[in-house]
């Protein structure tokens, strides 16, 4: 008899209900797994995924096997497999994609806003960050998502900083534009327009900020 995925989760489901699992993140398991068993039942295959598919029930079987299956770590990662997988399955990765671009408008605004209130030593600080939360993503791997997840607070905060400073300026932009020629020693016409340009991108930064924020949250179980 051909085994089925929902019929493992349903495993899966009953022994974690016997297991010593704290009583909270057991509910928690129980409540996604019933999600899972009737996405997986309803479920129509692609011939060209049946290796993925096949890969998921051994996982679940080992994981029936195995005496620890009250690990947390253990099963949040199975069941985050499980949910990545209905994405492949569903012909539906193109959230990765708007995901990746949004992030990139994001850590490339950061970069060039943020030294004229932060000094450059914040973004030298984030590269790293930035790098791996990139290269996470493209391997949708979870742990890259957090990482690039954790840029988006200090983008969102150099933006609220430059638009709040323009905010504040806007009773007398001429002397604020002349302090700036001034500081940099530029004429008053390139420190008005740069000003004027960096306003508009702090807006762009705030957006994009707010949506990688959303679309992060909305798909990350997309990410293993």
């Amino acid at each position: 008899m051909e085994t089925y995925l929902h019929n493992v989760l349903e495993e899966v489901q009953s022994k974690i209900q016997t297991t010593k699992t704290e009583e909270r993140k057991k509910t928690i398991f129980v409540k996604e797994l019933s999600v899972l068993i009737g996405d997986y039942r309803s479920i129509k295959i692609p011939e060209y995924h049946q290796g993925l598919y096949k890969s998921l029930i051994k996982r679940g079987k080992e994981l029936l096997k195995d005496k620890n299956i009250n690990d947390i770590k253990k099963v949040e990662y199975y069941l985050r497999y499980c949910h990545a997988a209905l994405y492949d399955f569903n012909e539906n990765i193109k959230p990765m994609n708007h995901i990746i671009k949004s992030y990139l408008v994001t850590c490339v605004l950061f970069l060039v806003l943020s030294p004229q209130y932060f000094s450059f030593i914040l973004p030298i600080l984030f590269i790293l960050p930035i790098f791996l939360g990139l290269k996470g993503m493209k391997k949708r791997s979870y742990n890259g998502l957090m990482m690039g997840l954790s840029v988006l607070p200090i983008g969102l905060l150099t933006s609220v900083t430059w638009l709040k400073n323009i905010y504040l300026a806007s009773g007398d932009f001429n002397a604020f534009f002349l302090s700036i020629a001034r500081q940099y020693n530029i004429a008053f016409e390139t420190a008005r327009s740069l000003t004027l340009t960096c306003a508009a991108l702090s807006f762009v930064l705030l957006v994009s900020s707010v949506y990688s924020f959303i679309l992060i949250m909305k798909y990350r179980k997309m990410f293993v």
